[in-house]
């Protein structure tokens, strides 16, 4: 198909830009998209297409992309956003091409596509893995309450049905009634964290914290089917940048696969650090001694509705992956069948 004909029947946005910055050439379904016709835009900044608050530092972007081009994919893990003509905005994922030494000098081709009904199923499957993987969850953490409970009411029992006992006795019964108290608070405190519907919180993350907090809600639920946890934390971790539920929520998802990978027992040992080959690069790793993936199987974990599992639901592994992304980062898996899988998240550290 001749060049002018594919630009015509594209069926993304394409836009050419110059290295002034200025639209050369835009096809019909960017007059679809944005609401401008192609006269309106030829000439004209490509920042038009672009909310305000975006103008100045796009620019520096153009000059950066030309002074350094690549061919590349944008738009993941980072919120592009696209204006109409009417002032609407809409989120856009961007892939860039470079042109060299064409007639019109050197160019850059934007395919631009909205991706506003992908975010939205997206976030639908975020809420319905959600609600499954929290239910699950509370299925364990009411049986886990049931252990302080019953410490709490065994003792206060005795308290109230004692007429000898020592102050000393006393003490120490409301003392282990105060202990498991705190316990089964700190237990209700994390999931109710966790499953709250709630907007986005970025700030520093500390990996270690999000260890500790995670095992407060599955901990003794891989106990209890014989699965030990070690944990090899790094305690001068530097912080990354995110969001501390997200990513609790993959780290449970790993923990939970784990354990439902063993159910006669085995262990798991979570491990934290700076990356050796990667400067500047943070990493939390959950290695587990279970039967292993299978190569072919290892291909298609991370993809979206593929499970190994009776019940399973296919988003899991591919929501982790997708919410480390959203953090520039990367979850890797290595695994050998017969002796157990290690999942790695690959997280940039804080600037300092």
């Amino acid at each position: 198909m001749p060049y002018e004909e594919y630009f015509r029947v594209a069926t993304e946005s394409l836009i050419i830009v110059d290295r002034s910055g200025q639209i050369v050439e835009a096809n019909r379904k960017t007059e679809e998209l944005f609401g401008y016709s192609s006269k309106e835009l030829v000439g004209r900044p490509v920042e038009i297409l672009l909310p305000d608050k975006l103008h100045t530092a796009h620019r520096k972007h153009v000059e950066g992309f030309f002074a350094a081009p690549r061919t590349r994919a944008m738009g993941l893990g980072l919120s592009l956003v696209g204006r109409r003509r009417d002032g609407s905005e809409f989120p856009v994922e961007v892939s860039l091409a470079f042109a060299r030494n064409t007639a019109r000098g050197d160019l850059v081709v934007a395919s631009v596509t909205d991706i506003t009904q992908r975010l939205a199923l997206e976030n639908e499957a975020r809420r319905a893995e959600t609600i499954t993987s929290l239910g699950a969850i509370a299925a364990g953490i009411a049986h886990d309450l049931n252990n302080p409970l019953q410490v709490i009411r065994s003792r206060a029992e005795l308290l109230l049905e004692s007429d000898t006992a020592s102050p000393d006795e006393i003490k120490e019964d409301i003392a282990a009634i105060h202990r498991q108290a705190q316990r089964a608070a700190r237990i209700v405190e994390e999931f109710l964290e966790l499953s709250r519907q709630r907007v986005k919180a970025i700030g520093p993350v500390d990996l270690n914290r999000l260890v500790d907090r995670a095992l407060i809600l599955i901990g003794d639920q891989m106990r209890k089917v014989g699965i030990q946890i070690e944990t090899e934390l790094d305690e001068e971790l530097p912080a990354t940048v995110g969001d501390a539920t997200a990513l609790e929520r993959v780290l449970i998802n790993l923990l939970t696969n784990a354990r439902d990978a063993m159910p006669q027992g085995g262990s798991v040992t979570i491990s934290s650090g700076q990356l050796s080959d990667r400067e500047g690069w943070l990493h939390l790793s959950v290695a587990d001694t279970g039967p292993g993936i299978e190569a072919e199987k290892l291909l298609k974990i991370f993809d979206l509705l593929y499970t190994t599992k009776t019940g399973g639901t296919g988003l899991g592994l591919w929501l982790s992956r997708r919410i480390v992304q959203e953090h520039n980062g990367r979850l890797e898996v290595v695994s050998e069948v017969g002796t157990g899988s290690t999942f790695t998240m690959r997280l940039p550290a804080a600037a300092s």
